[in-house]
């Protein structure tokens, strides 16, 4: 089956890129795995792209069955602990940093997915000027923070980042027994980011063109959320929203709606598609129609959907004519499982390369081939990292 696409409209000013963006797709359900990437520009560039989110620093390291009973914690399982300073919390974060070969990695799903964008947008410093992507978010006054500085400034990203005097950075204590995990969270300083600073920095942050809304941030800042959200979409910008997890959508389901009926994009994995579709079968053409018909009419808006080894689902939805335009499969690639360290960030890693590809024009197939690539190279890693030598995709 043949696909249509239209042409690439240069002459739309940047600011506009949001109207008549998406190729006229013929209906098809499955993209076939292209042997190269085309780079097929379909709409004008973004060069510049804001995430919200909440900064965490994951500190990492081998452990052993002792520290595992000791402190109670199970492999696959997360524990979110109390955001003030306790006897446990100082003995297991304390544990972890007295390793031998503890790690310290930027974590938290937007910084995840701001990194990869950067890194596949390949930027080096003559590309930084031509492209610019920030993180907004809140950490403590304390040495974590200068991880987190270092690390977003090593790989191109602008931290617009509000440093509490009064408090710590948040973290995350990641235990690796034989490749399974165990994770301990303390939010701290990322739920506290202040509607001062938002104003303080508004000419920074409403200068870019796209705005990614993590939606963990939901939780503790709709009101900043709203008031960003709500300036991008006014001044036709594009606004990108993670549902991020099942008790964001379940617990703040009414935020979430607010977000999603301005958002052009809205990404997330099989679970929270299934949550926020309330529905319990797995017909993922049904799931897409239901969440589609929840929010307000955008013939634009772009649903991504991961689903693990299964791949990754693309859709639009055409409201005048009350059906999706299209719902493309996209395979996942085959990886062995002795290579596979780390599946958390997968999801983060994939919207990353998709994103980086989209903020250059480039089609709807290249944006998830590459988010795909993205996520298959990332969790051959412990942790959302990747090796700052490797050039993923090509050289510009």
């Amino acid at each position: 089956m043949s696909t249509t696409y239209s042409t690439f409209a240069s002459e739309i000013p940047p600011r506009n890129y949001r109207k008549k963006t998406f190729p006229d797709y013929s209906d098809i359900n499955a993209v076939p795995r292209q042997p190269r990437y085309n780079f097929r520009k379909e709409r004008p560039e973004i060069n510049s792209l804001l995430t919200l989110g909440e900064p965490v620093v994951d500190i990492t390291s081998e452990i052993g069955t002792d520290m595992i009973e000791k402190f109670g914690l199970k492999l696959g399982n997360s524990v979110l602990v109390d955001e003030k300073e306790s006897e446990y919390t100082t003995e297991v974060f304390g544990a972890l940093e007295s390793m031998p070969a503890v790690g310290y990695i930027p974590g938290g799903s937007a910084q995840n997915t701001i990194r990869v964008i950067s890194w596949c947008l390949n930027m080096e410093p003559e590309r930084r000027k031509k492209f610019k992507v920030s993180m907004l978010g809140s950490i403590g006054d304390d040495l974590y923070q200068k991880k987190i500085f270092y690390a977003l400034k090593e790989i191109g990203v602008n931290p617009i980042l509000e440093i509490l005097k009064d408090d710590k950075t948040s973290r995350c204590g990641v235990g690796i027994f034989k490749k399974e995990k165990c994770f301990v969270t303390q939010l701290r300083a990322s739920k506290r980011l202040s509607e001062l600073f938002l104003e303080n920095n508004r000419e920074n942050i409403f200068s870019h063109q796209a705005v990614l809304i993590e939606g963990y941030m939901l939780n503790n800042c709709f009101n900043i959320c709203k008031k960003i959200c709500e300036n991008f979409h006014k001044n036709n910008k594009l606004v990108i929203l993670t549902l991020s997890a099942t008790f964001i959508i379940k617990f703040h389901n009414q935020k979430l709606i607010e977000i999603a009926n301005d958002a052009d994009i809205i990404a997330g994995n099989i679970e929270e598609a299934v949550e926020m579709a309330d529905n319990k079968g797995n017909d993922i053409q049904e799931i897409y129609k239901i969440i589609f018909r929840k929010l307000k009419e955008n013939n634009n808006r772009l649903l991504l959907i991961t689903d693990g080894p299964n791949g990754v689902y693309c859709g639009k939805y055409n409201y005048d004519e009350q059906k999706l335009e299209y719902l493309w499969t996209f395979s996942a690639n085959k990886v062995k499982n002795d290579e596979i360290q780390d599946l958390n960030g997968a999801g983060d890693a994939f919207l990353g390369g998709f994103l980086s590809q989209y903020m250059k024009g480039n089609s709807i197939e290249d944006c998830c081939h590459v988010g795909i690539d993205a996520a298959t190279e990332i969790i051959k890693n412990v942790g959302c990292t990747f090796p700052k030598s490797k050039n993923l995709l090509y050289k510009l």
